[in-house]
């Protein structure tokens, strides 16, 4: 398993990034491709995050 960052980018250059373990880059963008409605999780300093998806303007993948 390897680690991700998946950043959320909403409007005025305000991002949430979400890490995960995945196998490869393609089953993260297979993630990101069925996303819709709210997207709820807790960061690695505790921070719980939910926001509806139809506000995010782009999604980026960082290794």
């Amino acid at each position: 398993m390897e680690n991700f960052k998946i950043v959320y980018i909403f409007e005025k250059g305000l991002e949430v990034i979400e890490e995960i373990e995945a196998e490869s880059r393609s089953e993260v963008i297979g993630r990101i491709k069925d996303l819709e409605g709210f997207i709820e999780f807790t960061d690695k300093e505790e921070n719980y995050h939910r926001f509806s998806f139809d506000d995010v303007k782009l999604v980026s993948i960082r290794k």
